[in-house]
């Protein structure tokens, strides 16, 4: 007889020893845990493989709370066990003689104990396994209602849950993690940042903006997860409105200037903070994102000075020096949407300079401008013409916040030189210089009538300091310069 023989007694009958196939019942409690997650096909299981054990003539689970299940009936002939785990009470089992009457030894107590013991056990597992699979199925639904995509990995980047959206953007297959590792930019794909790291990707024209949170990267990582949000409303939004308002301020003759903003930083970066940038700037404002590196800004109804100015005020922009910004106006780099975007694009530059306010000096001696460039140039860019002719030039090819001339030119007239200054650029600040007073014929001019004049012999500090207040720049000249004469 082999070990995996089992040996009964015929019911009311002296000991007969009896070969049964417990090879195969082994065979089918197997069958059974490959079914440990599905906890009704693991209880169909038990109960084949317990037909397949015939220790007894007949052995049926009966659990609790089953649907359809019948109320307990006790008949002569059968012996019922509880089956009581740590988990709790589950149900029975009845044991039948079969279709011969028999009575119950001793041995037939003992093996049906020890069979409830396993049972129990088991299905406690199998119940555990029930409600956790339930768990996931509700947490799946409920990620599935959500408008981002959304991964979660354990610490050997496991997929521990994640909804549709995610996997259809990021074509998740065998390996989703290598799906994400694959989409990480190659600085954080070798681990050379912890906690946090943002990707964009496009996906069927849309673009995709990614961020992921995780104690690390690299090897050994912990748990983490993959959020992804769609950016193509926002993006459309502002490509719509720069191309409305395009054509709109073309209709009315207002200006308009298209702002970018760019960072090769994803992580931290732009998109990050455009909550605080929108909160700061004014509601007519468009701003948005044109991809994970970038945010365009439309100034309807505004010069490049103006937009340069309010983008000056930002405090979240302040200091970055990864943060380029480029600007494109309307009319004078292109007069289409996409030639303005084409425009802005092409003329990225370090923020602080590009945001930086543009100083035209004219004076008939090269001296005045030296002294003038000197005590601004700190603050300010500074160009410096003394000729009538390359004055017109400058302010036909390039924008300028400010023109500071003198009044008394002996080449040409300052009062007509501002005025051709300010129909070539409209938004163009007037300062002048003279020693006298401004002449009576300028005071009705409505080019003229927010001139500021500075007059001979003028503090440079105060010149400096109402340029920086009228231009919105904050002093960048180190406290306790002595003052000057100009």
């Amino acid at each position: 007889m082999s070990p995996s023989d089992v040996i009964t007694r015929p019911a009311g009958g002296p000991p007969a020893p009896r070969v049964l196939p417990g090879p195969a019942a082994l065979h089918a409690l197997a069958a059974a845990f490959a079914h440990l997650q599905d906890f009704e096909g693991f209880v169909r299981g038990l109960q084949a493989a317990l037909d397949r054990a015939e220790w007894f003539g007949r052995v049926t689970l009966e659990l609790d709370a089953r649907p359809g299940a019948a109320p307990t009936q006790f008949a002569i002939g059968e012996m019922i066990v509880p089956l009581q785990g740590a988990a709790g009470a589950h149900g029975l089992v009845r044991v039948g003689g079969g279709e011969e009457a028999r009575s119950f030894g001793p041995e037939d107590l003992h093996l049906l104990a020890g069979l409830a013991d396993f049972l129990a056990a088991v299905l406690d597992r199998a119940r555990e396994w029930r409600e956790v699979e339930r768990q996931r199925q509700l947490l799946g639904l409920l990620l599935n209602q959500a408008p981002v995509g959304i991964l979660a990995f354990d610490e050997s980047h496991r997929l521990l849950a994640g909804n549709d959206l995610a996997r259809r953007w990021l074509g998740v297959g065998a390996d989703p993690w290598a799906a994400v590792q694959a989409a990480l930019p190659g600085e954080l794909r070798a681990g050379a940042a912890a906690g946090r790291a943002s990707f964009h990707l496009r996906v069927d024209g849309r673009l995709v903006f990614g961020e992921v949170r995780t104690s690390a990267l690299g090897q050994g990582a912990g748990v983490g997860v993959v959020v992804l949000t769609d950016l193509s409303p926002d993006q459309a939004r502002l490509l719509d409105a720069l191309r409305r308002e395009t054509y709109r301020c073309q209709w009315r003759r207002l200006p308009l200037c298209f702002a970018l903003l760019d960072s090769p930083r994803i992580a931290g970066g732009l998109l990050q903070q455009l909550p605080a940038l929108r909160a700061a700037l004014p509601p007519t404002v468009s701003v948005g994102p044109y991809d994970a590196n970038r945010l365009g800004l439309v100034f309807a109804g505004s010069s490049r000075g103006a937009a340069a100015l309010q983008l000056r005020r930002l405090a979240p922009l302040q200091g970055d020096p990864a943060v380029r910004a480029g600007f494109a106006e309307l009319g004078r780099e292109a007069a289409e949407p996409e030639k303005l975007l084409e425009a802005a694009l092409g003329g990225l530059r370090p923020f602080g300079d590009a945001v930086r306010p543009a100083l035209l000096l004219h004076d008939d001696d090269p001296a005045v401008n030296d002294a003038l460039a000197y005590v601004l140039g700190r603050d300010f860019e500074v160009v410096k013409s003394t000729s009538v002719e390359r004055t017109h030039e400058l302010l036909r090819t390039r924008p300028f916040d400010a023109l500071i001339t003198e009044v008394e030119l002996r080449a040409a007239s300052g009062l007509e030189l501002m005025r051709r200054a300010t129909e070539l650029q409209p938004g163009i600040r007037p300062f002048f210089t003279t020693v006298s007073e401004l002449p009576a014929a300028a005071a009705g001019d409505p080019r003229l009538a927010e001139a500021i004049v500075f007059q001979k012999p003028f503090d440079t500090r105060a010149l400096a300091q109402t340029l920086r207040e009228k231009l919105g720049v904050a002093a960048a000249a180190p406290p306790g310069e002595p003052a000057g004469t100009a």
